[in-house]
């Protein structure tokens, strides 16, 4: 039993690459998905549905969630840029606060000296490696059509035994173990990553015929890393079928995310700390899973379907009025969210707000515009994904195009930003097409008003709001008073 029961326990459970727009909320969100467990989990707590990320990628990201900083702010711009022993962290304060922290899955966050200092334990995916985990390959051959579109299809119950499973089963391993005080526990999972493919029952779970269209390939107004990911990953070669089938797909790999979710909530009330934790359900970012004619991610895009995920948060103590919340809500805001559940005050610069009076009804709103920012410039070739060198490597193959078009192109992954409200979403490059979307009338974000002149007064108020948020985030000043005599 836990020894100390003044704190909750925290348990936060992160897919990898999950949209917002894939849990059904008993129907009221997505109609068609099936994630019965984060479902019931918003019944005894609440879901944001209107969560957006401030990065398209995963690290960037979860430096950002895990910190409370944003990009510029805390410089951790790439897939190579993990989190450093001296700067500050969510674990870490979780730690000094008395808990024990157990990391268990991908990492995508620290570098080693950094987990040695942030957790009491943890099991990454190298340790997982000697589990002789299984993986699919890509069955299509060179030629073919789905070959780089990044859908690998049904994979067999062998090949089900793969990362994910093994994660899943130290976390259920950790909490039937003796618990010794408050603890949280960080499962992070690889699904629904791509590439596309689950085994049954959750391959065959969705009627492909049932699937909604998806939003069109219309790109003769957007940036050119649309045309190039189109053409190049040869998705213009596949037809509405092939669509519904990754769809279907990624619809199946996310029902299994929520099976694996179950698995540790049961858990917990078999040993009675269910009632007694503050859990935590969100994602990183999201994927563009065919919308656009589009797969996969891209590193300064910000598009819906990528950047609004899912966020599911019950906490001991809060009763809430109701379970679903529309107010506009970045992933920034985590980082401080889980501070006031620890009772931890951090003598150190965050940006986000706390969900906490929101949810008590001592704030009607949170926040009137989301920002997020991505991509990196020539002077920053650190940055920058390794190439992959052969199209015909089995798994890494897929991401041929996707690390060479940044090479060959730069201004495809030029440094970007974009401010969101309930109204206007734009976004701004330092190269390339840049963006403006009236989402009220064209929620899809179909029609680029960015030349329209009737829309400049418009365009002038939102760079004003993009440059004051720089301003007031521009950078992590040291709390520590430091005097030269």
């Amino acid at each position: 039993m836990v020894e100390n029961k003044a704190l909750p326990n925290i348990i936060i459970f992160v897919p990898d690459e999950m949209r917002g727009d894939t849990v059904s909320l008993e129907g009221i969100g997505n109609p068609i998905i099936k994630t019965p467990n984060i479902d019931q989990l918003a019944k005894e707590g609440v879901a944001f549905t209107k969560c957006f990320t401030v990065n398209p990628v995963c690290v960037p990201s979860r430096c950002c969630i895990f910190t409370g900083q944003y990009i510029h702010s805390n410089g951790h711009r790439s897939l190579y840029q993990l989190l450093q022993p001296h700067e500050e962290n969510l674990f870490k304060f979780l730690k000094n606060q008395g808990y024990e922290v157990i990391w268990i899955g991908r990492n995508d966050l620290f570098d080693k000296e950094t987990i040695n200092l942030s957790v009491n334990e943890s099991v990454t995916y190298k340790d997982l490696f000697s589990k002789r985990s299984r993986y699919k390959i890509n069955p299509f051959p060179k030629d073919h059509r789905l070959r780089k579109s990044f859908y690998f299809g049904e994979r067999t119950q062998e090949e089900a035994n793969d990362i994910d499973y093994y994660t899943v089963q130290k976390a259920l391993e950790y909490l039937d173990s003796n618990l010794k005080k408050p603890f949280c526990l960080y499962i992070a999972i690889a699904f629904p990553h791509p590439p596309y493919t689950v085994e049954e029952p959750y391959f065959s779970m969705y009627d492909r015929e049932s699937i909604p269209s998806l939003i069109p390939p219309k790109h003769n107004d957007k940036p050119e890393f649309m045309h190039l990911m189109y053409k190049r990953y040869g998705l213009d070669k596949l037809n509405k079928e092939d669509y519904k089938e990754i769809i279907a797909t990624y619809y199946g790999m996310i029902s299994k995310v929520d099976f694996q979710f179950g698995q540790i909530i049961t858990k917990l009330k078999e040993i009675g700390e269910y009632d007694n934790s503050a859990i935590l359900f969100f994602a990183d970012h999201g994927d563009f899973a065919g919308d656009y004619g589009l797969t996969e991610k891209w590193p300064n895009a910000f598009q819906d379907c990528l950047i609004n995920i899912p966020l599911i948060i019950k906490i001991p103590g809060i009763k809430t009025s109701k379970n679903i919340y529309e107010n506009l809500v970045s992933s920034i805001d985590i980082f401080p969210t889980i501070m006031d559940i620890a009772r931890v005050e951090t003598l150190y610069t965050h940006f986000g707000k706390s969900l906490i009076p929101l949810l008590q009804n001592k704030a009607s709103e949170h926040r009137d515009a989301i920002f997020a920012e991505g991509g990196y410039n020539p002077r920053e070739p650190q940055c920058f994904e390794d190439s992959i060198k052969s199209s015909d490597i089995p798994i890494a193959g897929i991401y041929f195009d996707k690390t060479n078009i940044p090479k060959e192109n730069p201004s495809t992954v030029s440094r970007s930003a974009m401010i969101r409200t309930k109204k206007w979403k734009l976004i701004i490059r330092d190269e390339g097409k840049e963006e403006l979307y009236d989402l009220l009338n064209d929620p899809n974000e179909l029609e680029n008003l960015i030349d329209d002149s009737e829309f400049n007064s418009t365009k002038i108020d939102l760079k004003e709001r993009l440059l004051r948020w720089y301003l007031r985030t521009s950078d992590n000043a040291d709390w520590k008073r430091r005097r030269v005599i």
